[in-house]
């Protein structure tokens, strides 16, 4: 386990995944990242690469093989190498090997830096592809969860810009983004349980920065995650099961669509980059 720290908070990171454990302010003994439970969702904070969401059948086809691969992908299943650290900083690495190639036949470096700058918890996703002559397709995307006591009915959702948001509908596991609906978010969203019975509300941001902030009236306590250039930003937690969490989702793609094919050369909202070059990804997460 990591421990990042400087005078506002402490943060703790766990090498398997490069998962977020614990964010704590000085002074101050509440958690604001969710502990996990194997009754509802044993995760805290994954790394979604190098597939956001679920693939049809759990497989996708490219040049003419067949691959399996599980949601979210698998590097939150494996461990990161730290690859430097400071008090308030680290930087973890994971790439490709011969058990990635089985569901995954690309070259890829993938670097997780977080960085403490005054009271918030900076990360970045730096993903580059080695390889000579092909080009690396992927996803990625962050799941942080949060503590928040959705029983009472209470918490509330803002987003800025406060304005009126393409939201796509999630059918069973996979989007139906053909047939957006409008989330207007001029006022605070009231959140509970049943506001996931059908799954994570899905902001479709389209490259724009965006703001979420969660916040329990009664506590007083809430958490702002800021996202730089997503195309979608999720809101999600467990549903039927339920538990007091709510994650705030940052994504650089997107499940398959109801209509995917499953050819991954096809796959809405994947990244392509050329050989020898390298993309970053930024978002912020502020506890208050």
């Amino acid at each position: 386990m990591i421990t990042l720290t400087n005078d506002q908070l402490t943060v703790q990171v766990n090498e398997l995944g490069a998962q977020l454990h614990s964010i704590k302010r000085h002074g101050d003994p509440h958690e604001y990242l969710w502990q996990g439970d194997s009754a509802s969702w044993g995760r805290q904070a994954p790394i979604l690469f190098p597939f956001v969401g679920r693939l049809k059948d759990d497989q996708y086809v490219f040049d003419g093989r067949t691959y399996h691969q599980t949601q979210h992908g698998f590097a939150r299943d494996r461990r990161f190498t730290v690859i430097s650290q400071q008090a308030d900083q680290v930087t973890f690495e994971q790439h490709d090997d011969e058990q990635t190639r089985k569901a995954f036949p690309f070259a890829f470096s993938l670097q997780v830096t977080m960085k403490l700058a005054g009271d918030q918890l900076q990360v970045s996703y730096t993903v580059k592809n080695p390889a000579a002559e092909h080009s690396l397709i992927y996803a990625i995307g962050a799941h942080p969860g949060f503590n928040m006591p959705l029983d009472t009915g209470k918490v509330q959702l803002n987003v800025q810009p406060a304005e009126t948001y393409s939201r796509v509908v999630l059918k069973g596991a996979y989007n139906d983004s053909n047939h957006p609906q409008l989330i207007d978010m001029h006022q605070p969203l009231a959140l509970n349980h049943q506001t996931f019975e059908n799954d994570a509300v899905i902001f479709k941001t389209a490259g724009s920065n965006f703001a979420a902030t969660l916040t329990d009236p009664a506590s007083q306590h809430g958490v702002t995650v800021t996202t730089q250039g997503t195309q979608y930003v999720g809101v999600w937690s467990a549903y039927p099961a339920q538990a007091d969490f709510v994650c705030i989702e940052p994504w650089w793609g997107i499940a398959d669509n109801l209509n995917a094919d499953g050819r991954l050369l096809h796959k809405q909202d994947m990244h392509r980059l050329a050989p020898q070059q390298s993309a970053q990804y930024h978002f912020s997460i502020r506890p208050f």
